[in-house]
C-alpha cells in the first residue's frame, strides 16, 4: 500500500492518525501533540502495514524524522514506528457537540474515527525549541528519492 495523506503521533502509548486536506491543520496539530509530550510518528505522508490484526504507523524513508511547520518551515525531529490506536479527520464543518466515533478500515483492521474541526495551533513554540535545537531544515531542502 502506498503512504497515504495524513499525519500520526504517539502519546503515553496511544497513537493517532490524523487526515484532512491539505491546509486542515494535521501538521499543525501534531506539532502541538509533541509540545505536550507525544512522539512523531510521521508527517504528510504515512506508510501503514498490518500484521497479526495490528496496524503499524511509520513514515516514508524519505520523510522520516521531518515535520512541516506551515508558514515557518521544516524542521528535524526524532520519530518512531507505532502500532495505531485511532483515527481522525480534520474538517472545520465540524460541530458536534459529543461526537460518536465510527470506524474506519485500513489493511483489514479497523480503527475508531472522529471527524472533528481544527484544534489550536502551538507552531510557533515548537519552531523555536526546534531553532534552540539546531533541528531547522534549509528552505531548499528536498527529500530524496
Amino acid at each position: 500500500m502506498p503512504p497515504i495523506h495524513a499525519s500520526a503521533f504517539a502519546y503515553e502509548g496511544m497513537s493517532c492518525l490524523v487526515m484532512g486536506e491539505s491546509g486542515s491543520g494535521k501538521s499543525q496539530l501534531v506539532a502541538d501533540a509533541i509540545l505536550h509530550g507525544a512522539q512523531l510518528i510521521a508527517d504528510d505522508r504515512v506508510q501503514l502495514t498490518a500484521a497479526n490484526g495490528v496496524l503499524m504507523a511509520s513514515a516514508p524513508p524519505q520523510l522520516a524524522g521531518v515535520l512541516e511547520l506551515h508558514g515557518l518551515g521544516l524542521i528535524r525531529m526524532d520519530a518512531i514506528a507505532h502500532p495505531l490506536h485511532f483515527a481522525i479527520t480534520l474538517d472545520a464543518a465540524a460541530n458536534e457537540r459529543l461526537p460518536v466515533p465510527d470506524t474506519l478500515e485500513f489493511l483489514g483492521v479497523t480503527l475508531p474515527h472522529l471527524r472533528l474541526a481544527p484544534p489550536p495551533i502551538s507552531t510557533l513554540l515548537l519552531y523555536l525549541k526546534a531553532m534552540r535545537e539546531g533541528r531547522i531544515l534549509p528552505p531548499d531542502w528536498h527529500p530524496v528519492g
